[in-house]
Formats: C-alpha cells, sequence, structure tokens
C-alpha cells in the first residue's frame, strides 16, 4: 500500500476501524518506515478512539511499540520515545528488554547521549528491571562520559564487572572519565585492574594516565609509569616523553627536563618540535639562555625544522636578559627562512625590548618590518612603541605614533592614556596632559579609569603645578569617589613638597563635595605641616575643610600659625 493510500485510510477511518488492532496495527507500523510524524499522529488518534494496548496479541504488541520507538529515535525526537514508554507502562505493559536495548544502541549510535541516559533512568523505576546485556551497560557508560554525566559512570562500570571482564573500550571509558575530571586517583586504580585482568593496555591508555599524574602534580608516579611503560616494551613514545618533560617544566625543574630527554634519546625516541619548543620555554622561563641556544644548536644540527613559535621563544629570552644583539641576530637568521615568517608576537616582544633598551629606531624599523609583510600592529604594539617615546621624552614621535595608532583603526586604552600622561610629565608638557585625559577618552568612547586621574595629579603635584593639580582632582572627584588610600598618597606628596595650599583647596573641594573617605591623620599632617609654616589663611581654611569632614582638629595646632 503506497504512502498516500495509507494517510487517507488512517484520516477518514472511524473510531470503530482505529480501535481494531489487526487493521490499524500494520498500516502504523508501514507508515513508521517513511512518515514517523503521522504514525505518532495516528497512534496516539488510535489511543484517543479507545484502543487498547492490553487486548493486542503479543506479537502485534511488540511490533507496534518497537517500530514506533524506534522511528522516534532515528528521527530525533527522543521526546515521543519518552512518551512512549510512559504509554506503555501506564496501560500495565512491560518493556520488551530488546526493544529497550535497540533503543540504547540506536540513541549512542545518533550521538543522543544525554537523551539515552534520560530514557534509562525512565526504564529503571519499573519493577524487576533487569539489563543481562553487556553492550546495553556499555552503551550507557559511553553515553554518560559523553554527556559528561561523571557522576553515573561508576555506577554504569560497576554493572558491567557484574557480567564479566570489561573490555579494554570499557576501560579506555572510565579513563576519559577520570582524566577528564582531573581523578588521577581512580586512573591508577584502574590502570592496577587492568594489568590483574590482563586486559591490554596500549600507548594511549598510558599516556591519558600519565598526562592526569602530571597535571595533578603527581611528577614522582608519572614517571614511574614511564619507567613501566619503557619496560612494557613499545608503549611509550614522544607524547609521553614531552608530557613528562612539560611537567618538570611546570615545576621549573631544568635539571629534570633535561634527564628525562636524555632518556628519550637512549631509547632511540627522536625528539619532536614540541619537545625542543618544551625545552626552550624551560630556559627561557628560569633565564637561562645560555642553557637555550644549545637547545637551539642542537635542533640545527638534528635537522629538525625550525617554526615560528621555535624561534619566537629564544628571541623572547635574549630579549628578557637584554641581550638584543643577539635576539636581532636570532630574528635575522628567521627571516633568512622563507617557510618561517615572524608572526606579530615576535615583532611585539622585538619592538617593546628595544624600546625598553632606547634603540627607538630599531623599534621602528621593526614596525615598518610588520607593515612590509601585511602585518597589523595591535594596541600592544603601539603602546610599547608610545612607552618608548615616554622613556627618551620624545613627545614629536608619540603624537605621530599615536596619530597612526588611531588612524589604523586601533582603538586607545586606558593603558595608552596612562603611558601618554607619562610621557608629557617627562616633557613637562602637563597642560597638554590635562587636555588629552579631558578630550582623548570620550573622543573614543572610553571610560576613563580613576587611577588615571591619580596618576595625572600626582604628576602635577611633583611638578608642583598646585592650580593644575586642583583642576584635576575636580576632575577626579567627578568621576569617581576617591579611596582613603589615594587621598593619603596625594595629601602626602603635597606634605613632602610642602604644597600646603594645593592640599588646603583639595580638602576644601572634599568637604565641600562631602568626601568622606579621607583619614584623619593624612588630614592633620596637612594641617599641623601649614600651621608649623605659619600659613595662618591656608591652616584656616584646613581646619575649616576638616570640621565639615567630621575630622578632629586640635586646636593648639591652629594656635602654631597664629
Amino acid at each position: 500500500m503506497n504512502t498516500s493510500r495509507l494517510l487517507r485510510e488512517l484520516a477518514m477511518a472511524d473510531a470503530k476501524r482505529l480501535c481494531d488492532s489487526e487493521w490499524v496495527v500494520p498500516r502504523i507500523v508501514q507508515l513508521c518506515q517513511c512518515k514517523v510524524q503521522q504514525a505518532l499522529e495516528a497512534y496516539r488518534a488510535a489511543l484517543a478512539a479507545g484502543l487498547d494496548l492490553k487486548s493486542l496479541k503479543p506479537a502485534d504488541c511488540h511490533q507496534l511499540f518497537s517500530s514506533l520507538v524506534t522511528s522516534s529515535v532515528r528521527t530525533a525526537q527522543t521526546t515521543e520515545t519518552l512518551e512512549l514508554l510512559r504509554d506503555f507502562r501506564s496501560h500495565g505493559l512491560r518493556v520488551d528488554m530488546s526493544i529497550f536495548a535497540s533503543v540504547v544502541k540506536l540513541c549512542t549510535s545518533k550521538h543522543f547521549f544525554a537523551d539515552c541516559i534520560a530514557i534509562y533512568d525512565a526504564m529503571a523505576t519499573e519493577e524487576g528491571f533487569s539489563i543481562e546485556d553487556r553492550s546495553v551497560w556499555s552503551c550507557l557508560l559511553f553515553c554518560a562520559v559523553e554527556s559528561r554525566a561523571f557522576q553515573r559512570c561508576g555506577f554504569f562500570f560497576e554493572k558491567l564487572r557484574e557480567l564479566g571482564t570489561p573490555s579494554q573500550k570499557d576501560y579506555w571509558n572510565m579513563i576519559r572519565s577520570g582524566s577528564l575530571h582531573g581523578d588521577w586517583q581512580l586512573l591508577v586504580r584502574l590502570l592496577k585492574d587492568m594489568k590483574d585482568c590482563d586486559v591490554q593496555i596500549d600507548s594511549v591508555i598510558y599516556n591519558t594516565i600519565l598526562a592526569c599524574c602530571v597535571s595533578a602534580n603527581q611528577i614522582d608516579l608519572a614517571r614511574t609509569l614511564l619507567q613501566e611503560m619503557d619496560e612494557a616494551g613499545d608503549v611509550s613514545d614522544v607524547i609521553t616523553y614531552n608530557t613528562l618533560i612539560k611537567g618538570y617544566a611546570k615545576n621549573r625543574d631544568l635539571d629534570n627536563c633535561f634527564t628525562i630527554y636524555e632518556w628519550m634519546n637512549r631509547r632511540g625516541i627522536k625528539p619532536s618540535q614540541v619537545t625542543f619548543g618544551i625545552l626552550l620555554d624551560a630556559c627561557i622561563n628560569e633565564n637561562q639562555v645560555d642553557r637555550a641556544a644549545q637547545v637551539f644548536e642542537t635542533m640545527t644540527t638534528e635537522g629538525c625544522p625550525m617554526n615560528t613559535v621555535l624561534y619566537t621563544t629564544l628571541i623572547k629570552g635574549f630579549a628578557r636578559l637584554g641581550k638584543m644583539d643577539e635576539a636581532m641576530k636570532v630574528f635575522e637568521q628567521m627571516k633568512g627562512e622563507e617557510s618561517v615568517p615572524p608572526d606579530l608576537i615576535t615583532f611585539s616582544i622585538l619592538i617593546k625590548a628595544n624600546c625598553d633598551a632606547g634603540r627607538m629606531e630599531s623599534a621602528l624599523e621593526l614596525l615598518a618590518g610588520a607593515l612590509h609583510i601585511g602585518l597589523k600592529p595591535d594596541e600592544v604594539v603601539f603602546n610599547n612603541l608610545l612607552a618608548g617615546c615616554a622613556k627618551q621624552a620624545n613627545a614629536e614621535l608619540a603624537q605621530r605614533l599615536y596619530e597612526d595608532m588611531v588612524a589604523s583603526g586601533i582603538q586607545p586604552s586606558n593603558a595608552t592614556f596612562s603611558i601618554l600622561i607619562r610621557l608629557y610629565s617627562q616633557c613637562k608638557l602637563l597642560d597638554e596632559a590635562v587636555e588629552m585625559l579631558r578630550t582623548e577618552p570620550a573622543k573614543h568612547k572610553v571610560e576613563v579609569e580613576p587611577r588615571l586621574y591619580s596618576q595625572l595629579l600626582q604628576c602635577c603635584i611633583r611638578a608642583r603645578q598646585g592650580r593644575r593639580a586642583v583642576e584635576v582632582y575636580e576632575s577626579l572627584v567627578e568621576h569617581s569617589s576617591p579611596s582613603v588610600a589615594t587621598h593619603g598618597s596625594i595629601l602626602g606628596m603635597c606634605v613632602k613638597l610642602n604644597m600646603f595650599d594645593t592640599a588646603a583647596d583639595i580638602l576644601a573641594i572634599a568637604a565641600a563635595r562631602g568626601e568622606k573617605r579621607i583619614g584623619p591623620a593624612d588630614a592633620g599632617a596637612v594641617l599641623e605641616g601649614a600651621a608649623r609654616k605659619r600659613k595662618t589663611a591656608c591652616t584656616d581654611q584646613c581646619a575649616a575643610a576638616m570640621r565639615k569632614l567630621g575630622l578632629p582638629v586640635d586646636p593648639k595646632i591652629v594656635e602654631l600659625a597664629a
């Protein structure tokens, strides 16, 4: 019977026909093969018409239910699958375990992992529910791992064990579970269990357990595992050694990094780019650049292909120690290899290092080189160049670079503005610094962090520009409420430089705005300093502000200024 005719017959069927199992069941089963949604609708219509599932012949009932359930899973309608299970049980019928097994295996193959667990949970409450098929428990374990329901894995695995020795695949799923949530102790127990049960342990299993031990900082145990793997034969590989070397590198144990590297060579396992990369990085992090250079030379001698990361790592080491000539020499060697182009990180490291060393010309040449090969410098690169200008007090170059940065579509940040404040302070251009902070952040829609106002304020005080300092303080309190520590730093610097009038003005502004975050000792130091200098007006202003702020005023100190 073709599908169109089937659908017409079911649509026109009266309640009597829909309740006739011999008529309706074959049609629904046939419809399940190509029109699953319509088959489910026909099934619901039959139930609504009064079809009694308990009155069906066992063979018809099994065929109907099996077709509906498997087709609903096949078409990703797992919610319907659960509803069908509930229907069956609500009619007092037991679900055939062969149907349940088919559903579990089908869900697993379709990657409906969480749905598979949900279907199991719905079935497991049924009285007398028992799974004797090991493959079903194996699927459930796999689904638990894939859906990250790690708390379920132990139960499913124990059910597998009750039916005999789990397979290597089942052990692997448990090992994956333990590895994914860092349970190295579970992995060690599973390894012992596999040995006791004579289950084959391959390099993937060993490497996973070893990596988990390394991640948990169980380095000694990982080393013991490596020795065991070496004794077992061909189960240790370059990944095994790299993992342990990386563990020692993380612990800053450079000597043991090289010990494992030597073991590797004695075993005849050829180091990879990753191996050398870990060793280089470990040497650089310990500031042992000479040792890193030896590793680099070994790579060259052994013909290990170089890559951008390896070159950049060595450059970073030389740059960190200020060995710019050596860093640039490696860079030139890198440029000589067409297959290993420097990237933005390479240029960024070298530009910063040259700026720090006061070699602005070289830094600018590097910037031009990056642009020439099509790299787009980011904010970090420009910030480093601006910092280099600040170090040399070169405001003109800094202004050009800032304009280039903005023209390139790179948005400046609070870090950029902080560097510019430092630059203008170095160049004694505080008016420009104040104007920059007033206009530039707003132009680029950057919310100014309070620390920038504090930074500029302290620059003004150090330059003894009291009027500017008070102006910046007003901007600061408009944008935020300075902390006790910030007020302490500002007032303390004023006292140290005998700028009592500036400090008194700041206290007066704070009092007028109701700023309460001023330490009594900080305000008291201003009052006492002004009084000792016999600055009567300043002392009176300070005392009035303190009283308004609710801070104690010692009359004896005020009298000193009279």
